[in-house]
């Protein structure tokens, strides 16, 4: 079997109670920029300190949570290309529970849960970006071009479409 491809930590997200004074820490003391705001009750902020990275973490409100949950909604891991995602997803089928393909408009991911049901992402770039949050299930049994269209006819009418720059990371 050749060698696993590589992964890079790309952001993860937490669950917070308090969503303005989080984001007041994060910003005021850890020097994090809001690079995008989700939309609806509460919201969710995206943080960056990277001009690269649409996000390094994401702050979601759950005033609900038990005291007792964790804090940590999932980990994510960027992988360079979709060969890679689809090598990872036929690695996790029957492994991994809570298996699902979406997309994000700005990425393909994979999300699933480890054996002591943490949560993880792994994804690759797509060439757009688009306002968050942006959720959509996706088939990646479909060819890189089909699966390309099939996501660009989704997002093309979003608020905040574009193009991706050259050489940034999302």
């Amino acid at each position: 079997m050749p060698a696993w491809p590589d992964i890079a930590l790309a952001h993860f997200e937490l669950f917070v109670r308090d969503l303005e004074r989080m984001e007041s820490f994060y910003t005021g003391a850890l020097g994090f920029e809001v690079s995008d705001r989700g939309a609806g009750p509460g919201g969710l902020v995206f943080l960056s300190r990277n001009a690269g990275e649409h996000h390094q973490l994401v702050l979601n409100p759950d005033a609900a949570r038990r005291p007792d949950a964790s804090p940590l909604d999932h980990i994510s891991f960027r992988v360079a290309a979709l060969a890679d995602l689809r090598r990872f997803h036929a690695a996790l089928e029957g492994r991994a529970t809570g298996l699902e393909t979406v997309s994000h408009g700005n990425a393909w991911s994979i999300y699933f849960h480890d054996p002591e049901d943490n949560r993880l992402e792994l994804f690759a770039d797509t060439p757009w970006e688009v306002a968050q949050p942006c959720r959509f299930e996706i088939d990646l049994g479909l060819p890189d071009n089909a699966l390309a269209a099939t996501t660009e006819a989704r997002i093309r009418d979003l608020p905040g479409f574009r193009r991706r720059v050259a050489g940034a990371a999302d």
